[in-house]
């Protein structure tokens, strides 16, 4: 219950309603807000858990490799579990068209013609 409210906890903060708002800012306010983003990072953190603690196991200086074997094993599952949350167009649809001023150079960074991967397709 608590960390439902967190976030909304966070905008209504008197530390926060000091700060100056700029693009940045009031993006993050909307992400914060907004349900379906926490819903799509949930999805998102449930696919790459896994992952994520196979991760650490690879940076830590103690031999791991069965725990790093099981937890690739279960990454895969997770993410083939996750398949129809990670393809649903409602959660993570297209980005296009939502493009902050000050954002642009980050913007063209990810998504930009650049990217070679993006030019391959």
């Amino acid at each position: 219950m608590q960390r439902a409210l967190a976030p909304k906890a966070t905008t209504h903060n008197p530390y926060f309603a000091s700060l100056s708002k700029n693009d940045y800012v009031a993006a993050a306010v909307n992400d914060i807000k907004d349900e379906v983003f926490w819903k799509a990072i949930y999805c998102l953190l449930h696919a790459v858990f896994p992952a994520l603690i196979a991760l650490r196991y690879c940076d830590s200086n103690i031999p791991a490799m069965d725990k790093i074997y099981y937890l690739v094993k279960q990454a895969d599952d997770a993410l083939i579990d996750s398949q129809l949350l990670l393809d649903d167009q409602d959660l993570f649809g297209s980005m296009r068209g939502v493009v902050l001023s000050d954002c642009k150079e980050e913007w063209d960074e990810v998504f930009g013609e650049t990217n070679t991967e993006r030019n391959d397709e």
